[in-house]
């Protein structure tokens, strides 16, 4: 933990700085929205594919392209969040190892210093 506190000024500071992160999220989403409408409204035709022998059903052309790259998407946020999940997890093995190791050196050094007590 840090030995500092930030001022009132600080805090504002950050504070207003977590407030913009999100007002800026929110407009790239709302942006990203309008596209991906703007884009199925547009691209109505229909389209089969064929693949080794199996066909698909007619569908929109926009589906097609949107579908995928949605699920790339979310599947993209998936294996970040269990890579995210496993920093985590050795992070906290990490400190618990530390701590351990702290209370090792406290213990050595109260023993060390009881000994040149004692002579």
């Amino acid at each position: 933990m840090a030995d500092y506190e930030l001022s009132s000024v600080g805090r504002f500071f950050a504070s207003t700085l977590v407030w913009l992160k999100r007002l800026i999220i929110l407009a790239l989403f709302v942006v990203l929205l309008v596209i991906f409408v703007n884009f199925a409204l547009s691209n109505t035709g229909q389209i089969t594919l064929d693949l080794a022998g199996w066909t698909t059903p007619p569908l929109k052309s926009s589906t097609l392209v949107l579908v995928p790259f949605i699920l790339g998407g979310v599947i993209g946020l998936l294996v970040s969040l269990a890579l995210v999940i496993r920093l985590h997890m050795a992070n906290n093995s990490l400190k618990r190892k530390l701590a351990r190791r702290d209370a090792e050196i406290q213990k050595l050094r109260s023993s060390t210093l009881k000994g040149l007590a004692d002579a």
